[in-house]
């Protein structure tokens, strides 16, 4: 019998092949969180004191006030980390230069938590492709986007999905950088400045630091 030549271009077709299916399905995964973190971003349930508290601030922010030390009705904001108010008033800023009226509303006080929504779903996708396979990473990622607290914590206004975000993308960067494969010093440069960002969102996790000191040397 005569065997049937074999295409030596199959091989990249069916790779090819996969990588689309593979890019399909992160689009699809980007469009799913964004429906779940940024649906209904404007309206939903009034925001918090919490909430209020980095909004006032980061308006005072956008008004022409300090923007190193945060102030909440002429007092400095030295018991909260600054990061999610400088957030807020980033957006602020970002939406008066678009014209904007009132450049701090619940949308844009909203926004870097549901942006940060968006992004932990992705990192989670990463992560869990490094850790169990593209499929899994995928599944993971989805969950994630669907899961109740990432659809409220996208919905507030505090700093708690930045944090959620810097802490998974500290994770990732570290398994990228010292476990997965080759150990590659500029991942694990970035997962020290992921992890310092998340110590700006929140002053809590100092209390954990010295159990994730991590030596690279």
């Amino acid at each position: 019998m005569s065997e049937s030549p074999i295409d030596p271009g199959s091989g990249l077709e069916a790779k090819s092949g996969s990588a689309d299916l593979r890019g399909v399905a992160l689009v699809l995964l980007v469009c799913f969180a964004s429906v779940t973190c940024l649906g209904g971003l404007g309206g939903g349930p009034p925001m918090g004191d919490h909430d209020c508290i980095n909004a006032v601030a980061a308006r005072h922010i956008v008004s022409g006030g300090d923007w190193l030390i945060p102030q909440l009705h002429s007092a400095p904001l030295i018991r909260k980390t600054p990061l999610g108010v400088w957030l807020i008033a980033i957006t602020g800023e970002v939406s008066r230069w678009m014209g904007a009226v009132e450049p701090v509303t619940t949308l844009t006080a909203r926004l870097p938590s549901a942006l940060a929504g968006i992004g932990t779903a992705l990192v989670v996708w990463w992560l869990g492709s490094m850790l169990y396979g593209a499929r899994a990473g995928l599944v993971a990622g989805f969950i994630a986007a669907g899961s109740a607290g990432m659809i409220y914590g996208a919905r507030s206004a505090t700093v708690d999905m930045v944090l959620t975000f810097f802490v998974t993308l500290s994770m990732a960067f570290f398994w990228r950088g010292a476990l997965h494969g080759k150990r590659d010093r500029w991942f694990l440069a970035a997962f020290y400045v992921s992890f310092a960002m998340a110590m700006l969102a929140t002053a809590l996790i100092l209390r954990h630091a010295p159990r994730l000191i991590v030596f690279t040397g």
